[in-house]
């Protein structure tokens, strides 16, 4: 039987010491492990079936076709139902409900009786139509705009859905580059310590001075700092594009960040396909003709209307009673506005204003689309040249690196220069990981302002 008395103090503190250890790092994998990786297409194709911002702008277009058929009922006949109750002693009044009732007599002529005929009862039961003729064009006007507005919602929900699906694109290239750092980092961090390690045998061999090894010890301590910002940075960018899909579920990108091989067209044409087919302005050039229509509408005060009324009533001592009467009248009913107040001049010159101020947004988005196209176009092909750039000084940086380690171990260089080495490597391979990225970010930012961001795809 084992004896309790010979087992180290502390080996079971060390037990759980390096239980825990273990369990920390591998704690990460399992939380990646569980994590869902998507492709690019994947994020994109959900998030336009959960984000929440696109199903909003969806119900922009769901009133605008409430709207239209709201502007459609304009043309139908109106028809009500009255149902009123009155109880007068008002001789005219009284006069009139006996006689809508049929039940006035020749006593009723009494001159006592006519001034003085005490309370008299009604039940008006009654059913109105009115059929609108013409309004001055207000029916056909107001179907028009309301057609209008249908089509610029529908450019707007295009326009929001382009937009998020840029954002989701965005999101899911910052959580590469996130990870493509954090890598970037534990290379570097492994370097630090390969240079620690050399420095620290060196020391013991008597070969260098104490203090490379503490500029060592601080290196690496910085580096280290460097690669916990970097984990946390994948962290964050994973739920950014976690909500910007608008899942609930962990998630991570499966695809890196690799150079494009998409070739834009030349910026002359670039523009002009953008001012054809972006959404926003589209939705802009709606708005002008909703506009001008509205001011077709404010003028329509000043045309004559022209309806047709109609209605059946029944008049009696209780509702629908057998001792009453049933009436009907038609009427043709024709107005015209002489005066208001000049309101109908004000309503007017309200809706020119509405309409210049929409002809003037259209040409400053104009405006504003050139410049973003330019920008965009320009911005793509930097990407590429500082891609071109990088890609030939990481290599040059690796082979600095290896010849200022083997100058070093030589005793012809000084500690600082291998630093210095170290430091130029890690910033040439973040630089073309920022180059890539760019590029990426700039190829899906100039489909964007040219209305092309996966176009047909909603």
């Amino acid at each position: 039987m084992r004896d309790v008395r010979n087992t180290a103090p502390g080996s079971s503190v060390l037990s759980c010491v390096a239980f825990l250890l273990v369990s920390a790092l591998l704690w990460p994998t399992h939380e990646a492990s569980a994590a869902r990786e998507l492709t690019l297409e994947q994020a994109l194709e959900l998030a336009q079936q959960h984000s929440p911002v696109l199903k909003a702008s969806r119900q922009d277009l769901r009133s605008a076709e409430a709207q239209r058929q709201i502007a459609r009922s304009a043309y139908m006949p109106k028809l009500e139902a009255v149902e009123a109750w009155t109880n007068t002693n008002n001789p005219a009044q009284a006069f009139g409900i006996l006689l809508n009732q049929g039940r006035f007599t020749q006593a009723g002529f009494d001159i006592g009786t006519l001034n003085r005929p005490g309370s008299t009862e009604n039940y008006r039961s009654a059913l109105n139509l009115t059929q609108p003729v013409y309004n001055g064009g207000r029916e056909r006007l107001g179907l028009r705009i309301a057609e209008v507005g249908h089509a610029a919602s529908t450019e707007g929900v295009e326009s929001t859905r382009q937009q998020v699906l840029f954002t989701v694109t965005r999101a899911y290239y910052d959580l590469a580059l996130a990870k493509a750092v954090r890598g970037i980092a534990r290379e570097t961090v492994q370097i630090a310590e390969a240079n620690a390690k050399q420095i620290a045998s060196r020391y013991k061999g008597g070969t260098v001075v104490k203090s490379d090894v503490l500029q060592a010890e601080v290196r690496l301590a910085a580096v280290r700092e460097e690669a916990i910002r970097a984990d946390q940075m994948v962290r964050v960018a994973a739920i950014a594009l976690r909500h910007a899909i608008g899942l609930d579920e962990p998630i991570d990108v499966a695809e890196g960040l690799t150079a494009s091989d998409l070739r834009p067209p030349d910026l002359e044409s670039t523009i002009a396909t953008a001012l054809e087919a972006r959404p926003d302005y589209r939705m802009l050039a709606a708005e002008l003709r909703k506009a001008e229509m509205a001011t077709q509408l404010a003028k329509s005060a000043y045309l004559p209307n022209f309806n047709l009324q109609g209605s059946v009533e029944n008049n009696s001592t209780f509702p629908l009673g057998p001792n009453g009467q049933t009436n009907y009248a038609a009427l043709g009913i024709v107005s015209v506005n002489l005066f208001n107040g000049m309101q109908d001049a004000a309503q007017v010159r309200k809706a020119r204003a509405q309409e210049e101020k929409a002809r003037e947004l259209l040409a400053a988005k104009r405006r504003e689309i050139e410049v973003e196209v330019v920008e965009a176009y320009y911005a793509v092909a930097a990407a590429r040249e500082r891609l071109a750039v990088s890609e030939s000084a990481v290599a040059q940086a690796e082979e600095n690196l290896r010849i200022i380690r083997n100058r070093y171990e030589s005793g012809i260089a000084p500690v600082l220069d291998l630093f210095t080495a170290e430091m130029v490597l890690n910033q040439a391979k973040h630089n073309r990981m920022r180059a890539l990225y760019d590029e990426r970010i700039g190829q899906a930012r100039q489909e964007l302002v040219t209305g092309q961001f996966r176009k047909g795809q909603g």
